[in-house]
């Protein structure tokens, strides 16, 4: 899997040198330059980024201030042609600090501490993952407390203060809400596509226009949640895009 990168710098010449590093190493990907904070914002809350090569002293909006604007940054590696500003980047838990001109041996260096977080946080998630897989929950219906895997519920369709969770072979009515039987699935195996429809992201077999088909069920996405839909799928997605 490539390392999927991005660059923030307001000097033309000095993404180009960049760019030139990362030609060199085919674990990396280059995704989007951008030659100011906002236009880098703009982007991230639309694209997952692995790490951004971040220019400190920029118009406008600063490297640091920009980062302190981000809940959830992408790794960070910060460039600038000024050393007095190293100290207070590490204190934003950067992964290295880059200062131009840019040497490619220095560059490797810092790529290299990049490639090592990412597989930690890859591995992490799998044993995440594989926790979620084989994790489990109650329902409680017609006095009865049914055992279900998340593995194999399918989606679960909202009727009022009722719920119908689907799994391969049954249906399995619950007296609860939607938002609260949301809340005790977990995020990364399922999402919520309509206001009366959560479904299994692993169970999905194609989404055409507005619909969602699992099996022979046609579940419309509303329009409010497909924004969440194409965040959910993006990571997964190969191929022509339209």
């Amino acid at each position: 899997m490539k390392i999927k990168c991005m660059i923030v710098d307001d000097e033309p010449l000095a993404r180009r040198v960049i760019e030139k590093h990362m030609a060199v190493l085919p674990s990396l990907k280059l995704v989007k330059e951008c030659s100011n904070a906002m236009a880098a914002a703009a982007y991230l809350h639309e694209h997952p980024v692995d790490v951004m090569f971040l220019d400190i002293k920029m118009p406008e909006l600063t490297g640091l201030d920009f980062l302190k604007t981000l809940s959830d940054p992408p790794l960070v590696i910060l460039t600038t042609a000024y050393s007095e500003f190293a100290l207070e980047g590490y204190e934003y838990s950067v992964v290295d600090y880059l200062l131009k001109p840019i040497s490619f041996e220095r560059f490797l260096k810092a790529v290299n501490k990049v490639s090592e977080r990412v597989e930690q946080k890859k591995d992490l998630q799998e044993e995440r993952n594989s926790e979620v897989h084989d994790g489990f929950i109650f329902l409680r219906a017609d006095k009865i407390e049914h055992k279900v895997m998340f593995s194999e519920i399918r989606y679960i369709e909202g009727c009022g203060n009722f719920v119908k969770v689907y799994t391969a072979n049954k249906m399995i009515m619950v007296s609860e809400t939607m938002s609260n039987i949301q809340e005790r699935l977990p995020e990364n195996l399922f999402i919520r596509v309509h206001k009366s429809y959560v479904v299994s992201i692993t169970r999905m077999d194609c989404i055409e226009s507005n619909m969602i088909r699992i099996g022979e069920k046609v579940i419309p996405i509303g329009k409010t949640y497909k924004r969440e839909v194409e965040r959910a799928i993006s990571k997964y997605r190969f191929g022509e895009r339209s």
